[in-house]
Formats: C-alpha cells, sequence, structure tokens
C-alpha cells in the first residue's frame, strides 16, 4: 500500500495551485492502483481550499503562519499520523520545510520546482517544471538520480483563436498574469507605445490583478494610451480571454514553465516571448513563436509588428504552437512522466 501527502500552502489561486490541481487526479489515480490513497493538502485560509471546497475526495486543510510555527508543524504531525504516507510531495518550499520537521526519515519527500529559488536537503527528489531548474537542481548539490524533469501541462482547450479574422478593427493584442514587476507588463504597454507611433492600428488587453496595477495604469496614462491599453481583471476562463486575440505577449523577466504562455499556443495564438530560461524550452523560434531580448520594448514592438504585417506566417506560427502543445504537453504527457518519477523514487527508496 501507498499512501501520498501532496501539499500546497500558498494563499493564492494561480499558476502554482493550478498546478498542484493538475497533479492530484493523476496522483490519486497512481495511489489507488497501489492500495494507497493521495491526500491533496491546501492553507486552511487560502483561496484555493475555499474553491475546491466541494471537491471528492476533498483537500485536507492545515494552517500556514511560517515554516517553523509550532501550531502549523503541529498540525502537519497529525496529518502525518492520520495518513501515514510513503511519500510527501510539495510545492514550493514552505510545505516542503513544513513536512521535513513532521516526517520521518522513512518517508520519501520530494518537492516540485517552480522557480529558482529553492533549497537542496539531502535524500530530497526534485521534480523540476523546467530543464534550466534541474540544471539548477544538480549544480546545487541534488543527486542526479533524484532530479526529475515534468514539464506543466495544459488541457486541450474547448475554444480556438482565430488571428486577424475581424476585418477592418484594431489588431488586438492579449496578456495575461500576475501585475507584478517580474512579467514585465511594463515593457509591453512601451512596445504598444512603439507600435503606435509606428502607424499600427492595435489595442492591448492585459488580464491579471497584483500590486504593480498602479504603476501599470499611471504608465498608460503617461504614454496617452487609454484608450487602447486595458488592465482588465482576472479572467476566470483563461483561454477564452485568449482565444479572443489576434497575438499574444509574453515579456517576462523571470519563469519557470509558464502555463500563460503554454495556454495561449494551445488556442492556436501567434505568441512573441521574451528569450529567457522557460520560454526558450517551449518555443522553437520562427517555427512555433517568436523569441525577443529581455526588457527590450523596441524589439518586442517590432516582433509583433513583423508579425502584424505578415499574417500569413503568423497563422502559421500559431498553427504549429497549438499542435506541439496538444502533442506534448498534454494531461496524458503530465501523468507519463509524473508517474514515471514516482515509479523511479520507489525503487530507490
Amino acid at each position: 500500500m501507498t499512501d501520498i501527502l501532496h501539499a500546497m500552502l500558498g494563499k493564492g489561486l494561480g499558476g502554482l495551485e493550478q498546478v498542484f490541481l493538475d497533479y492530484q487526479p493523476i496522483l490519486e489515480a497512481w495511489a489507488a492502483r497501489r492500495g494507497g490513497r493521495c491526500v491533496g493538502v491546501a492553507r486552511r485560509d487560502g483561496k484555493m481550499a475555499r474553491a475546491q471546497a466541494g471537491r471528492q475526495p476533498p483537500l485536507a486543510t492545515i494552517p500556514a503562519f511560517t515554516d517553523w510555527d509550532p501550531i502549523t508543524v503541529g498540525a502537519a504531525r497529525s496529518l502525518m499520523r492520520a495518513v501515514r504516507p510513503r511519500l510527501i510531495l510539495s510545492h514550493g518550499q514552505r510545505p516542503a520545510r513544513v513536512f521535513a520537521r513532521a516526517a520521518g526519515a522513512e518517508v520519501i519527500q520530494a518537492v516540485c520546482v517552480h522557480k529558482p529559488v529553492f533549497d537542496i536537503r539531502p535524500g530530497t527528489h526534485y521534480l523540476c517544471v523546467g530543464e534550466h531548474l534541474a540544471r539548477l537542481a544538480v549544480e546545487r548539490g541534488a543527486p542526479a538520480d533524484h532530479v526529475h524533469v515534468i514539464p506543466n501541462a495544459v488541457r486541450p482547450p474547448a475554444v480556438q483563436a482565430a488571428p486577424f479574422a475581424r476585418d477592418g478593427e484594431p489588431v488586438r493584442i492579449v496578456a495575461a498574469g500576475r501585475l507584478h514587476p517580474k512579467k514585465g507588463f511594463d515593457v509591453l504597454i512601451r512596445a504598444v507605445g512603439r507600435l503606435r507611433a509606428w502607424d499600427f492600428d492595435v489595442t492591448c488587453e492585459i488580464a491579471g490583478e497584483g500590486d504593480e496595477r498602479g504603476d501599470l495604469e499611471a504608465l498608460i496614462r503617461e504614454l496617452d494610451l487609454d484608450p487602447c491599453v486595458k488592465l482588465v481583471g482576472w479572467k476566470a476562463d483563461v483561454a477564452g480571454f485568449l482565444a479572443t486575440g489576434d497575438l499574444f505577449a509574453f515579456p517576462s523577466h523571470q519563469e519557470g514553465f509558464p502555463l500563460t504562455l503554454l495556454e495561449a499556443m494551445a488556442v492556436g495564438l501567434p505568441v512573441v516571448a521574451t528569450e529567457i530560461d522557460g520560454p526558450t524550452e517551449i518555443i522553437e523560434e520562427g517555427v512555433t513563436g517568436r523569441l525577443v531580448p529581455d526588457d527590450d520594448p523596441d524589439r518586442l514592438g517590432e516582433a509583433l509588428g513583423e508579425l502584424i504585417s505578415d499574417r500569413e506566417t503568423a497563422r502559421r506560427l500559431g498553427a504549429a504552437a497549438r499542435a506541439v502543445m496538444l502533442a506534448d504537453y498534454g494531461p496524458a504527457e503530465l501523468a507519463r512522466r509524473l508517474e514515471a518519477a514516482l515509479d523511479g523514487m520507489l525503487a530507490r527508496a
């Protein structure tokens, strides 16, 4: 019998939480085939716990004050006694640290690594969403046989984009993500300003919320882009929002293996992304999208303008991206890779 604890203690409901939710049914099925169960663990006061309140089987919840807080660690120890897992899989550093304090040496511990900030602990396995993160784990001292690459996945969308299908209307550029400086939305806004100055008839909608909203709104006003650049807030149906666009811009400065980029490619949007770790593993330049230097509104604007001017190429890139996403980054591939990693962990224990 193989029981699993699968933990995510974040406050929000973003990409990290979506990966947790993508993993949960795969882990439940894998454990069930071995006569066990997978208990998902969420932060008690977090958005994910509230959003998944009616889920069956339900998620367990614990407080998450700090990594060392006695109430948090005590709740983790109580859950350990109730489940007695063979394996703990954590998303992010907080649950990994909390359950490391609660678990005995006989329990296999694994951490899903979504970004470059992570610790290395003896005996721990690392499930890295990108090749660049796997290289970091090995460079920082993790044994190569304890490092597994499991790219994020995207469900086949129910909608598909139709780039440049609206005659006589401005070209619609879309973007989505948390409004945070590392996402580079200020670069995109400046790039739209360049396009307008070059007489391209474009609009831009950015979906998401975050602490940078005020600064971005001020930049939009400063560049006199109020009529054509809009911050439209969170969208419950991200794929549906993206499919309304003609082009997708991804100007981020730092990423793991970005879900929003996968979603845009899956709906068939031509994409222009920053040439950084993460996107460079997903996009083949000139085949499934365009890559531009980081923090360069001129090059971002030029690449978007080139696709607007050559719409046949843009549509070809979008179609090729969609085909790759559906073939290589769907739920079945995620399950295959995750189950192989789990089997390897048990074999080495």
